[in-house]
């Protein structure tokens, strides 16, 4: 998988050579705190045990937990059955679908996906600048940034778009900055395809 010249770091003699991506698992990872909630589950910050690298990890239940059968009179014995959460889990479905064909200096890429029993988990760049949100509210930025911020945005939406893909969830909170003030496109819940894009 490829890492961002950012993110390399240089081979280390004591640890074991990284598994390739399709057999990374949650065990190659140090989980750290939980940054975020929402609709989608949780996201926590990772770090690879074999090379030290942090990630940010978004995972979601594949069920809602445990919920009465429809009808007792049907089935005398309500039963509790697993209920997919068809949408949440359908929306993480279509935004690991297109950000495994996709990879911009100003998007935050999918690193690894896979699930085990329970979870569905994305491994993406980590941004630990905040959210531009986060910035607006507090004022902390000159115009010379905003035009920077929007260039860089701009780049980000141009190579979406030569995808065939549409993000239509743009906005503060979805636009989030590097250690180094660059931002980065995420949540690609609310995202279109078009003309056969992904």
């Amino acid at each position: 998988m490829h890492v961002p010249p950012k993110l390399s770091v240089m081979a280390d003699t004591h640890n074991p050579p990284a598994p390739p991506p399709s057999t990374v698992n949650l065990n190659h990872f140090r989980l750290l705190r939980v940054v975020g909630r929402g609709a989608f589950g949780k996201v926590r910050i990772v770090e690879r045990k074999d090379t030290g690298l942090a990630f940010a990890l978004k995972y979601i239940r594949k069920d809602e937990g445990m919920r009465p059968a429809l009808s007792s009179e049907i089935r005398p014995l309500v039963l509790t059955v697993p209920v997919v959460r068809s949408e949440s889990v359908r929306n993480i479905i279509r935004e690991r679908r297109m950000l495994e064909h996709v990879n911009h200096p100003f998007i935050c890429n999918l690193r690894y996906s896979f699930q085990d029993v329970e979870y569905m988990y994305l491994v993406v760049d980590l941004m630990s600048g905040g959210d531009l949100r986060f910035h607006i509210s507090r004022k902390t930025f000159t115009e010379e940034a905003v035009r920077f911020w929007i260039a860089e945005l701009g780049c980000a939406l141009r190579y979406i778009h030569s995808q065939n893909i549409i993000h239509r969830d743009v906005k503060p909170d979805n636009v989030l900055l590097d250690a180094d003030g660059h931002v980065h496109l995420t949540d690609f819940v609310c995202i279109l395809f078009v003309d056969g894009g992904c």
